[in-house]
């Protein structure tokens, strides 16, 4: 009792449900919101640097929410964003992370999930997975 199969054990450890926001960055600035949350949920989300992210400007892009803006991922020099990065800190590896380094957050009273640049990003792509489990009765996440 308790356990679940092995093929969902990765669910139980970062989310029971998967969405993807694909973003294409061009002449990008200020708040982008990724996901809408509705009530209160638990959320993993693992960013894919798909294109190199460009940026005349050397603008800093973090994650969070609201009032804690770099909540998820602190601030993270966009040009050092390079394609098949894995993005879950300030500097992003390429092509392989273990899993211990993504983190996962509980984010309550529907706290929306924004992408913050401090000065333009000129082109990039990143894919952001969001993996997610409601906690409360009304608890939901789509892709903004």
């Amino acid at each position: 009792m308790g356990r679940h199969p092995p093929e969902l054990a990765i669910f139980t450890t970062i989310g029971r449900y998967k969405i993807q926001k694909d973003l294409t960055f061009s002449n990008s600035t200020g708040t982008l919101t990724l996901f809408t949350v509705t009530g209160d949920v638990f959320v993993s989300i693992i960013p894919i640097i798909t294109t190199d992210l460009t940026s005349a400007a050397a603008a800093n892009i973090r994650m969070g929410v609201v009032g804690a803006t770099d909540a998820m991922i602190v601030d993270s020099l966009s040009t050092v964003l390079d394609a098949r990065g894995i993005w879950v800190d300030q500097t992003p590896d390429s092509e392989i992370e273990p899993l211990d380094r993504t983190r996962s957050y509980i984010i309550t009273d529907g706290n929306d999930i924004n992408l913050t640049l401090d000065a333009q990003v000129d082109a990039g792509a990143i894919t952001f997975y969001c993996f997610w489990t409601p906690l409360s009765a009304d608890g939901n996440v789509v892709v903004a």
